[in-house]
């Protein structure tokens, strides 16, 4: 490369919209007891309840996954006595299930779920199953992006775009879900009639790539 040669650095951004396709829900439970037994004991009865439910629904139990599970001893800080004092043993725990974009079935496993575990919370966000097609999407309009911005750069500075040095593209993965919407479950029985409407808005996903161009 010359070094009188003249470069430039241009960032390109892709940005795509795509419709999700799955219902994603995840359980949370966080509750205090005064022994480990009595905490282990929720778990051991709520994850029981929940498997035996999805069964029911026809549903394969092992679809839903436990991705979080700790039972902690806890303290808080008592002023009167000036140190940690005991107050429990922390049960947390996170499930998560995946369902067809479907309001009946999703209400449905809702309603039944939070009757087998009364505790639990939840949180609905709908993404897309398989992303790879809108991954390569996205790289596609960041390399168009950040040729369009080079040429137009160059044709302000007087030059003409020569060929591109380099192009970084260093990301690895790219969040491609809906933001996420956290409620109660209810433990009661709900009539299809009522189920949960909705429309999922289009997912938005968005990167970046940086390119080095020779200017003419």
């Amino acid at each position: 490369m010359n070094q009188e040669q003249k470069t430039i650095r241009v960032m390109g951004t892709g940005f795509v919209k795509t419709a999700p396709d799955t219902t994603k829900l995840t359980f949370e439970v966080d509750s205090l007891h005064d022994t480990y037994e009595k905490a282990y004991a929720e778990a051991a009865v709520g994850n029981k309840n929940l498997r035996e439910t999805l069964e029911k629904l026809n549903i394969p139990k092992d679809s839903l996954k436990t991705t979080n599970f700790s039972i902690t001893k806890e303290t808080e800080w008592n002023r009167k006595e000036d140190k940690f004092v005991f107050v429990g043993f922390k049960l947390r725990q996170k499930l998560a299930i995946e369902l067809p974009l479907d309001s009946i079935i999703t209400s449905k496993v809702m309603s039944a779920l939070g009757k087998a575990w009364p505790e639990l919370e939840v949180n609905i966000a709908f993404i897309k199953k398989d992303t790879h097609d809108v991954k390569l999407q996205i790289l596609e309009t960041a390399v168009k992006d950040a040729r369009e911005k080079a040429e137009v750069i160059a044709a302000t500075l007087g030059h003409k775009l020569g060929g591109i040095i380099s192009a970084d593209y260093s990301k690895r993965s790219i969040d491609i879900n809906y933001h996420e919407e956290r409620l109660a479950v209810c433990d009661c029985e709900m009539p299809e009639s009522q189920s949960i409407d909705y429309t999922p808005d289009d997912i938005e996903a968005g990167d970046t790539i940086e390119t080095v161009w020779y200017l003419e």
